[in-house]
Formats: C-alpha cells, structure tokens, sequence
C-alpha cells in the first residue's frame, strides 16, 4: 500500500463482472459503463481501469454466461436425461432476459468474430460436459457406439435457437425427447 492511497477493495473485480453479467440479463447489450459501476457501486475509473472498452467487458461476461455449469444429469435412461437436460434449456429461454440477450448475441455473431467464438466455444464445452450422458447411453446399449452425438444435440440446440431467436412458442419438452430418439415414426 502507497503512503498516500487506500487499501485497494478486493471486492471490486467481483462486484463489477456481477453488475455487468446482471445488466446483461435485465437489459441485453443496452447498457453503458457507467451503468455498471452505478449497479456495482465502483467510480466511473474503477470500470475502466479494468475494461479498456465495452465490448471488452461484453466479451468477459458473455463468455462467462455461456460458461455457466448445466446440470449433467444421471435418471439411469437416455430419455429421462434428455427430458431434463430439454426442460431445462427450455425453461431458461422462458426467462424474457436471457431470450433477448440470445437475440442480441446471434445477431452480434454475424458482426463480430469474437461473439461468435464464444459461442461457437460455449457450446463446444456444454456438449463436452454433458458427453457422459452419452457414454452412459452407448454403455447401456441405448445408442450405438457410432452414433452422431452433435447431429443429436445439434438438432435439439438449432430447434430451440431457431424457435427462440423468432420468438415462437417453444415446443413440449416429452415430445421433443420422443422425436429426437424416434423421429416421427409410430412408436
């Protein structure tokens, strides 16, 4: 510590990505830098001595939302795994804040390389987390140890970014585990 400073707050670093990740949720991008240090009651200068820029800070807390741990669940059956992991997603899109901040996000992908790695490494790591439910399915005979495990999970991510990103009623999540593991033959 400096003769003439203060103790630096070891909060602040925490208390900043919080208001910027809760600001990104109650307002998409539309947000200034001194909106977030108002929320994480910072000075103007505490924000931008570690955010150069706003979409520096945009970057950081859009990485950390799409690195937000998803539960990997174990029901003993592909199905029942399916049907959480499917209501789950489609309840988080019922949220209006994380719907309209996907919206802003896929539209900021087509414009900027950086959102879309996001993305694009986001989902990479959810079905890389989420792969031992696959395996426990393969082991129980449940899938074929061949099977195409991002063709199954892109089909249930593109069906809810479409439905979402078009703002159309999302489908039911016990049929939406029933075509993806039957298609739509009789059953």
């Amino acid at each position: 510590m400096s003769a003439r400073g203060r103790k630096p707050d070891p909060t602040v670093d925490h208390r900043i990505r919080q208001a910027a990740t809760e600001l990104l949720l109650s307002h998409g991008l539309d947000f200034t830098m001194d909106d977030v240090a108002r929320a994480a009651g910072v000075g103007r200068a505490s924000v931008f001595r570690r955010y150069a820029t706003k979409r520096d800070m945009l970057l950081e807390s859009l990485g950390g939302l799409m690195n937000t741990h998803v539960a990997v669940p174990d029901t003993g059956s592909l199905e029942g795994d399916l049907r959480v992991v499917v209501s789950d997603t489609l309840a988080l899109w019922q949220h209006p804040g994380v719907a309209r901040l996907a919206r802003q996000m896929y539209g900021e992908a087509g414009r900027d390389p950086a959102v879309a790695e996001i993305i694009r490494t986001g989902m990479r790591t959810r079905m890389e987390r989420s792969q031992v439910v696959y395996e426990r399915a393969i082991d129980r005979g449940e899938l074929p140890p061949d099977a195409d495990l991002w063709l199954l999970t892109d089909l249930f991510a593109g069906l809810v970014t479409y439905r979402g990103l078009l703002d159309l009623p999302m489908p039911d999540p016990d049929e939406t585990v029933r075509v993806l593991l039957r298609g739509f033959t009789p059953a």
